[in-house]
């Protein structure tokens, strides 16, 4: 008897949690989408610092070599490039959203073709 009366209050409390986490916030979803946009803001400062940076190794006459795109481009800024081409967005536009050189938005651009 005593056992019965166990099972059925674990089973009572089961269902509550069941029930209980229905109804609870998911907060994962939350964070990840604020570190992807706190992610996309680094990304564009540091693009700037980097355009800043040409800029004055061209005015002092520097050269500097050039790193291939995978490095250059984080995998989040360039779902936010494919997100603005697919909605229609012109690369100039693009480009001053995302603080990247046109080169480079076209060059994420034709690799999303390429897969698609």
């Amino acid at each position: 008897m005593d056992l019965w009366i166990i099972v059925i209050a674990l089973l009572i409390i089961a269902i509550g949690l069941m029930v209980w986490s229905f109804y609870k916030q998911d907060n994962g979803e939350k964070v990840q989408e604020e570190f992807e946009e706190l992610s996309l803001q680094w990304l564009q400062e540091i693009n700037h610092l980097k355009k800043r940076v040409l800029m004055l190794e061209s005015e002092l006459n520097i050269q500097s070599e050039e790193l291939p795109l995978s490095d250059k481009v984080h995998d989040v800024l360039r779902k936010h490039v494919v997100t603005l081409y697919t909605q229609g967005i012109a690369v100039e536009e693009i480009s001053s959203q995302t603080r990247l050189s046109e080169k480079t938005i076209k060059s994420v651009i034709d690799d999303y073709v390429l897969e698609a």
